[in-house]
């Protein structure tokens, strides 16, 4: 079976033009037809975005399932993660990958059901420090809920922050491959001509296999985030 997903920190739906403009990233979203979507600083309740519940507005305007993981409280509200998916989602957890006293962080672990069975999704959003990301991912890698699908697909994508691959040895000892293959078009910043830095990443154990890997850049994408979305086609085997 073929499916596809995308990794997108939608920056609250703010744009570089400071704009709150959720029906941008909807539009986006609409024209990736991924089939599941893995969203970064997700609004819950927040001033500077109307206090809508983010995630909703968007799952409900695509018609998707979703789960929210919410890691960073704020005065009023609070945000974090957010996957949806037009198939069913069975499980999810959020798990706390927060480095000591640096900013709160998660990975949102989800089962979903799709008509080649269950595959497993993880959605995170990884510390600025290089220690602090090292530490994250090891807590990712050696979580119950991925040994509990270690025999399953299973897909991990997000903003890892990690600019240059340091991440990309521990991922592969842990069985996970990166999807990017040399291709010059990278996600951040995403208002410059020719955005120059990969933060952006999907990786894939061995039961998923790359079908194509892209980065969405256009118009609308130069401004409806600082970052780009990155799409993935794949083959569960």
């Amino acid at each position: 079976m073929e499916i596809s997903v995308l990794t997108y920190n939608i920056h609250k739906a703010i744009g570089n033009d400071r704009s709150y403009q959720p029906q941008r990233i909807i539009e986006i979203l609409k024209e990736s037809e991924a089939d599941i979507l893995c969203l970064q600083e997700v609004d819950f309740q927040v001033p500077r975005s109307h206090n809508d519940d983010l995630a909703r507005k968007l799952a409900e305007s695509l018609e998707m399932e979703y789960d929210l993981g919410l890691n960073v409280q704020l005065k009023k509200g609070a945000y974090g993660n957010a996957t949806l998916s037009r198939f069913p989602i069975v499980h999810t957890e959020n798990l706390n990958i927060t480095w000591g006293i640096k900013k709160p962080r998660g990975c949102l672990m989800s089962r979903i059901d799709t008509p080649a069975g269950e595959i497993a999704v993880l959605n995170f959003h990884l510390g600025l420090a290089g220690f602090e990301r090292m530490s994250q991912i090891r807590m990712i890698l050696e979580s119950s809920f991925l040994e509990m699908v270690r025999n399953l697909p299973v897909i991990m994508l997000g903003d890892t922050n990690d600019r240059v691959g340091k991440l990309n040895p521990i991922l592969s000892a842990g069985g996970f491959t990166d999807t990017y293959k040399g291709n010059r078009m990278h996600s951040f910043p995403s208002y410059t001509p020719s955005p120059l830095i990969r933060i952006d990443k999907v990786f894939l154990n061995r039961r998923v296999q790359l079908l194509e890997h892209r980065v969405l850049l256009n118009k609308r994408t130069r401004v409806a985030s600082d970052h780009l979305p990155v799409l993935a086609k794949l083959k569960i085997k």
